[in-house]
């Protein structure tokens, strides 16, 4: 790591060593990251990709770190954060983003703008690249209803574009090219009253808010079983408000697991299979995981 680290250093791309998860993540849990590098342009991107690469160090990109749980024992590799990537730009009904850009954010200028479309993006914490790649949705509407084009850095370090129609796309879910880490992209929205539009966002805040618990949490911890979400197979176990460690299994809304503090990402797996066993038991269902669990490497 120590050569990546002066690659980085003499190229003068922003990284941070010893970063806490605490930080990195919505739910808060987890030890330190050996090194966050923080590109603020493709080149500079493409260069730190290559030294990982060339070097062995594993290394992914982390968004907004929803949905994303890192290990207790620390992360001894690279995450790279894309939030400089941050173009946000409308011409018409044409919208342009980067992948760094918060989806809140992103749905706010939407409105202020009075383009409509985005509205269901307002309460869902993340970035627009992880929105891509999970193909983020509520309330009825999923990015990929919006998106038009996606340009993404390929493993081979060129820039793609590619319609969104040549991807495929499913519930919390996208197909893209193996190694691909996304950069910007276009979509197409529509004309709106800038005041109604405001309106529908507060709605929809209002009831994520009214549903859903306020404390730090990974998100939805299990995806749906075919269209029948997972909280209905919970509910049954009788778990809620089971608590393991400083993890809890909200009595709001049984599908997420909360952190009280200083939960471990340990005690929220612990909680998160307890679940599992239980429904299995009960229902005879298997429920998968919607938060995704970063492994620690054990060489850097």
């Amino acid at each position: 790591m120590e050569k990546t680290i002066t690659a980085l250093r003499e190229r003068e791309i922003p990284f941070a060593e010893g970063v806490s998860a605490e930080r990195l993540t919505t739910f808060g849990s987890g030890g330190r990251v050996r090194c966050v590098i923080s590109p603020r342009s493709v080149k500079e991107l493409r260069f730190a990709l290559k030294v990982l690469s060339d070097r062995r160090v594993p290394s992914r990109v982390i968004g907004g770190g929803s949905n994303v749980l890192l290990p207790d024992q620390g992360y001894n590799g690279a995450l790279l954060s894309l939030a400089c990537f941050d173009l946000l730009q409308a011409r018409g009904c044409e919208v342009s983003v980067g992948s760094g850009v918060k989806m809140p954010l992103f749905a706010a200028r939407m409105a202020q703008t009075g383009l409509c479309g985005a509205e269901f993006l307002c309460g869902i914490p993340g970035v627009m690249g992880g929105g891509v790649i999970t193909n983020a949705g509520a309330f009825g509407g999923m990015l990929s209803d919006l998106l038009t084009e996606v340009t993404f850095l390929s493993a081979e370090g060129e820039v793609v574009r590619l319609p969104a129609s040549c991807l495929t796309f499913g519930y919390h879910s996208a197909v893209l090219p193996r190694g691909a880490t996304v950069l910007s992209m276009k979509m197409r929205l529509a004309q709106g009253d800038s005041v109604s539009i405001k309106a529908r966002m507060r709605e929809m805040m209002n009831k994520r808010l009214s549903s859903q618990p306020h404390e730090r949490s990974a998100g939805s911890v299990f995806r749906k079983t075919g269209n029948t979400p997972a909280a209905i197979y919970i509910e049954q176990t009788g778990l809620k408000g089971k608590r393991i460690g400083g993890a809890l299994l909200s009595a709001k809304h049984c599908n997420f697991i909360v952190n009280e503090g200083s939960a471990t990402t340990q005690e929220y797996y612990a909680l998160a299979e307890l679940v599992r066993e239980r429904v299995a038991a009960l229902c005879g269902v298997r429920l998968d995981y919607e938060v995704e669990r970063i492994c620690s490497p054990t060489k850097s």
